[in-house]
């Protein structure tokens, strides 16, 4: 088992499957994300035909080795953080997992040379797809290459007025941390957010690693 995280590492939107589950193909079986917030509260969405639905909402407590949702029901779960991006939930009953994207280990590839280079040098090749309608889902990062088409980041984002804090989950290497900055930037905010005048100054957190980025934006 790795590193004990800190409780605020729990911070923001996740799947939420168990730990059977193929993330590739859930089959029958209807996703759902949690939104854990840094006021002590969640929300619980469950994906339908007809969109996604607010299924539940309450509060948790997570020390960093046991997570505690009180919503309809207390359910209480022992942590295992083996991955950053993959944590599995030990219950009574179950084994829960979460998941920062809906990826397996084998979706983690390194980038050639030459597409770090066409990203570097234009990263609005990398473009912003969402498997939810509601802003507490979890978006995913597109790059469409000479090989085909693969998922080399997701993200999640919140809203404090004119701020926005984006959590950013690499899933390739060989993107520096300038490049993710430039991809929230302009592939989301510029590109699939039709350039938002609301926002002013934008935080992008990389959660593979812990490091930020902060930059101005204004229209």
């Amino acid at each position: 088992m790795a590193e004990r995280p800190p409780p605020e590492s729990i911070r923001g939107s996740w799947y939420y499957l168990p730990e059977s589950a193929d993330p590739h193909n859930l089959g029958d079986k209807p996703p759902q994300v949690l939104r854990f917030r840094l006021d002590g509260t969640f929300t619980r969405y469950i994906g339908r035909d007809d969109g996604w639905l607010e299924k539940e909402k309450g509060d948790y407590t997570f020390d960093g080795a046991f997570l505690i949702i009180r919503g309809r029901n207390t359910d209480t779960y022992r942590v295992q953080f083996d991955r950053y991006w993959r944590w599995k939930l030990e219950g009574k009953k179950e084994e829960q997992v979460l998941l920062r994207g809906l990826v397996t280990d084998e979706d983690f590839v390194d980038l050639s040379a030459e597409d770090q280079k066409e990203i570097r040098i234009l990263p609005i090749r990398v473009s912003v797809r969402s498997h939810t309608d509601v802003a507490d889902g979890v978006y995913d990062l597109v790059y469409r290459g000479e090989d085909g088409e693969r998922i080399v980041g997701a993200f999640f984002v919140e809203h404090d007025g004119p701020k926005v804090w984006a959590g950013v989950s690499p899933f390739a290497k060989g993107i520096e941390s300038k490049t993710w900055e430039r991809i929230i930037r302009e592939s989301y905010l510029d590109i699939f957010r039709s350039k938002p005048s609301s926002v002013q100054v934008v935080t992008v957190r990389l959660l593979e690693n812990g490091e930020s980025r902060v930059f101005n934006y204004s229209m």
